[in-house]
């Protein structure tokens, strides 16, 4: 895992520093560290991604002009991995700020480099994968554009395969620089059997049922077969839709029925063709977001 990212000057000015782990790190010592071995970085080529080990971590580093990225990784991350995404923040750093290192026209406000967060945490944590499963005719595809504030249609289309749609961050908390790729399942039974392999790498899972006793009773395969079998540790979200309907049942009870021994699924109240309900979905995936990034 990568624990931080450090972008510097030669002479160990820190111009913008992203810690992914856990530990706090003391950056006026890591510049100063940086500062002492930078004539040792003026001797690799501009192409070149090298690497020293300490007890604790490793360090990849790399310079373009006059600036240096540091990443430090665990001792057991692997090459291969870490350095086509050190490839890919030199690429999409030369992109945004060439012009001020080439040019020389940067004057020493670090501000102008803040910006640079949203591509670095997209290059290291990659996109949150949002699945949402259910059988068909549940209200998937209407949760789908509520979520992205596309025109609902309430007329039933059957969803082939799986829709995929995605969305920035940004536009479900300002502080999430990583896009969301929602993963919208057709629910149809000649589908199901593509699920396991479709929920591959899925982070937050939406249960979506149409609160009735049949949907529910039926919804239990979904946890037994797949959930169960392949992904007891993902984050799995009830959404109990068409509460706006006469036959529904509550949230509470679609919890009580669909929970197992090992798994309790909160449900929540959802009516997906009313855009009033846009607000709470997205409360609902900040909140879930939240608590798989802790």
């Amino acid at each position: 895992m990568i624990q931080y990212i450090n972008i510097l000057t030669k002479d160990g000015k820190s111009l913008l520093f992203r810690n992914y782990g856990d530990s706090d790190v003391d950056r006026d010592l890591l510049a100063g560290f940086l500062s002492a071995f930078s004539g040792f970085m003026k001797e690799i080529s501009q192409s070149d991604i090298k690497s020293t080990s300490t007890e604790d971590n490793k360090y990849y580093y790399t310079i373009i002009e006059s600036i240096i990225i540091v990443v430090c990784a665990d001792l057991n991350d692997d090459d291969a991995q870490i350095n086509p995404k050190i490839a890919s923040i030199k690429t999409k750093f030369m992109e945004k700020y060439q012009d001020y290192i080439q040019e020389g026209r940067w004057k020493g406000d670090r501000s102008i480099f803040y910006g640079f967060t949203k591509e670095l945490d997209n290059i290291i944590l990659g996109s949150i994968k949002v699945s949402i499963i259910g059988l068909g005719g549940v209200g998937k595809t209407s949760l789908l554009h509520l979520i992205c504030g596309k025109e609902l249609n309430l007329e039933y289309v059957p969803t082939i395969t799986a829709d995929i749609t995605s969305l920035e961050g940004e536009d479900l908390d300002s502080e999430l620089h990583r896009e969301i790729v929602f993963w919208d399942f057709a629910g149809q039974s000649n589908f199901r059997s593509l699920w396991g392999s479709l929920l591959e790498g899925t982070d937050i899972a939406l249960l979506v049922t149409d609160s009735t006793f049949e949907n529910l009773n039926s919804s239990k395969l979904i946890i037994q077969d797949i959930l169960e079998t392949h992904y007891k540790d993902k984050l799995v979200i009830g959404i109990a839709n068409k509460q706006d309907l006469p036959n529904r049942l509550t949230p509470e009870f679609c919890k009580k029925l669909l929970s197992t021994k090992e798994r309790s699924i909160t449900f929540h109240t959802m009516v997906a063709i009313e855009p009033l309900y846009r607000e709470k979905i997205h409360a609902i995936l900040r909140d879930a977001i939240k608590s798989i990034q802790k």
